[in-house]
């Protein structure tokens, strides 16, 4: 009965041997994931026709008490720029405003489990109200499972799935059902935005 209640409470030892070696691996695979997110970045900063620019950031997690950051818990992120919503509002006094619709990010952030958590954070502007919520694209179970193949697919799903929730892409909802779809099974679907409208104001003034 004892050996049953020992082996019992050895099962913290084998979690925390299990979490540290998933640390460990997620520590030596993340430099190889940001050196290939680099290439996917420059590749598509060379050759695509649209330049928003693409980017591949890493992160520490950070205590804001201390304002102390932890070393072994780096996440990469694959982000696009900025784009300008192409309109401009002008008012008697000369005055212009413009809007940008921020970039998307996918990040790879791990867990305290050790786990890896890939998450998208979809387009917004100004023009709409709040933040959309973030979508899961995949859980990754121990980082040292993770092929440059698999991250290829993951860039590829999640690009399509920010596109839906550009200004962009958000005429086309009826054409990317098929891409929330695959998003579906380690999260919920993009959130599609509702077209942008504008207040109306009857005026006689002419505009330039």
């Amino acid at each position: 009965m004892l050996q049953d209640i020992l082996d019992a409470a050895n099962l913290y030892d084998e979690g925390v041997k299990q979490v540290m070696a998933r640390r460990e691996h997620w520590l030596k695979k993340h430099e190889e994931l940001k050196n290939h997110l680099k290439e996917i970045a420059d590749y598509l900063n060379n050759n695509t026709a649209y330049k928003q620019g693409f980017y591949v950031d890493t992160f520490h997690a950070f205590n804001e008490e201390m304002n102390g950051t932890c070393a072994e818990m780096p996440s990469v992120t694959f982000r696009s720029g900025d784009m300008p919503l192409l309109v401009t509002f002008r008012n008697n006094m000369g005055e212009k405003k413009a809007f940008i619709e921020e970039g998307f990010r996918i990040t790879f952030n791990p867990t305290i489990t050790g786990q890896v958590i890939v998450l998208l954070f979809p387009h917004h502007n100004g023009l709409n109200d709040g933040i959309p919520p973030y979508a899961s694209l995949a859980v990754i179970d121990d980082p040292a499972e993770i092929t440059m193949d698999f991250i290829n697919e993951v860039i590829t799903q999640g690009i399509k799935s920010a596109f839906s929730s550009s200004f962009t892409g958000m005429g086309k909802q009826k054409d990317t059902n098929e891409v929330n779809e695959a998003v579906k099974p380690h999260g919920q679907p993009i959130p599609h935005h509702n077209i942008i409208g504008f207040k109306r104001y009857e005026t006689t003034e002419k505009v330039k």
